[in-house]
């Protein structure tokens, strides 16, 4: 009889244009939910669940994460957030958010403005450019979960269950209005809250569209009604075939645990349901092998708006989505499927996969959780090792070459366990058990946080430094 984990992680995702959105989301599973008492605690123990969302009940049979986080540094971080693009926000044991990487869009939420042409000696700047060293989320305290998307826009759960969105508003993704979709193309570096939104239990941001999970069900389900607000353009709001593009558009039938927003090209949607079902909704540019295959599934519909289930895969703990492709855990295994041009499908060539393929990794255990950029894909297991596949220009697989791997590769220059991965497409992050981050890859724009911005590939861990 396996162990239950007191925070199995449930995720939904959408991709579009830039764009995962789950019910309900990235990575992501995005980054694990911050148990309610963190922070406090100089050296608080975390039942840290990788992923973004907020932490449900377990499901009798889900086993037990065996590298707990254990907070041993000061920041501790507990959660991280990176879903392709250039930037990566974490989350802190006192649960405030801090960000580095590209800032192009203020996604980094610079409480005042710098100098846009601060040096990369002092950190770059921290409303410019990018900043090399993370800086503080103005005005977002008591965050439970954070979210980013690639296209620029991050996003936090704060404890009383609002909402706050920064960064890009393109598509209309950082919900300023409940009536209606506001975009523009500004710089939003300060954090405003989601209009028209319910209490949420856990949000996810992609590049068109975002979502949010509702209010806690009854009787001991975990699940709740989704919330969407962006782009609806290939219906990846979820809403059937009313064509609604608005502010908040929920809720949406069915009940859901968890939400994710991915940074891929594709209108697509997914979420997962409290048993465990995966279900997919929305259009896409993959054009091979037609919407179905987007899809996972078959539909006479061109796009389909109805969230409708995935068949083979059942159990689904989380599931992720690049520009061009998805993954999802299911019962410690990952599959995924999509357009490969990178090798991020981990099938051992560029072959397309438009149904759950099962990915092997040799040597490893069961996986907990699985996060990706537009071109990679990192896997980690309940042990804490860590395996990526795809793009490896910069050496962001962390094998300690440039080589391409078309099939999963061991993360190997750190012997520390990591409870997270946060996958950026040039870059890689890892949370480790005692709360320090290590990130590794491409430096271009100050993502690895080690206070200095440089154009040299990293192959080896750097630590981050706050």
């Amino acid at each position: 009889m396996r162990l239950i984990s007191t925070t199995t992680r449930i995720v939904g995702l959408l991709l579009g244009a830039g764009v995962l959105c789950g019910a309900c989301s990235d990575s992501d599973r995005e980054l694990g939910q911050l148990a309610d008492d963190a922070g406090s605690d100089p050296a608080p123990t975390v039942d840290a669940g990788p992923g973004d969302g907020s932490s449900a009940d377990a499901d009798a049979d889900a086993p037990e994460v065996s590298v707990p986080l254990t907070c041993k540094v000061t920041p501790c971080v507990t959660a991280l957030a990176a879903k392709g693009g250039s930037h990566v926000c974490a989350l802190l044991a006192d649960k405030t958010v801090r960000c580095w990487g590209s800032n192009a869009s203020g996604q980094l939420g610079a409480e005042t403005p710098a100098d846009p042409d601060a040096g990369a000696a002092d950190g770059g700047a921290a409303s410019g450019p990018y900043s090399a060293r993370p800086v503080r989320v103005a005005n977002v305290d008591n965050a439970t979960q954070i979210s980013v998307s690639g296209v620029g826009t991050s996003c936090a759960r704060l404890e009383d269950g609002s909402v706050m969105c920064w960064g890009a508003n393109t598509r209309g993704q950082l919900g300023l209005s409940a009536d209606q979709v506001v975009t523009d193309t500004q710089s939003h570096p300060s954090a405003s809250r989601v209009e028209g939104l319910p209490f949420a239990s856990r949000v996810d941001v992609g590049g068109a569209f975002a979502c949010a999970v509702g209010a806690l069900g009854t009787n001991g389900n975990a699940g709740g009604s989704m919330y969407c607000w962006g782009e609806n353009s290939a219906l990846q709001l979820g809403r059937g075939y009313l064509p609604i593009e608005s502010g908040v558009v929920g809720p949406v039938g069915l009940r859901y645990r968890h939400v994710l927003s991915g940074t891929g090209t594709m209108r697509v949607g997914f979420a997962i349901r409290d048993n465990g079902a995966l279900l997919s909704w929305g259009g896409a540019e993959w054009k091979k092998g037609g919407l179905k295959d987007a899809l996972a599934r078959e539909t006479s519909f061109s796009p389909d708006g109805d969230p409708l289930e995935i068949p083979g895969l059942n159990e689904v703990t989380s599931v992720v989505a690049g520009a061009q492709h998805a993954c999802a855990v299911s019962r410690g295994d990952v599959y995924c499927w999509g357009q490969n041009a990178t090798g991020a499908i981990g099938n051992s060539n560029k072959s397309d996969v438009f149904a759950p393929f099962l990915v092997t990794i040799l040597g490893a255990g069961p996986i907990e959780d699985v996060a990706a950029s537009n071109i990679t894909t990192c896997a980690w297991t309940r042990e804490g090792r860590a395996y990526c596949w795809g793009d490896n220009t910069n050496g962001q697989l962390g094998g300690g070459n440039a080589d391409v791997a078309f099939k999963p590769v061991v993360v190997g220059s750190s012997s520390a366990r990591i409870v997270q991965i946060a996958a950026m497409d040039r870059a890689t992050c890892a949370l480790i058990e005692d709360g320090s981050v290590q990130c590794w890859g491409s430096n271009a724009e100050g993502q690895l946080g080690i206070g200095v911005r440089d154009d040299l590939p990293h192959y080896s861990p750097q630590t981050v430094i706050f």
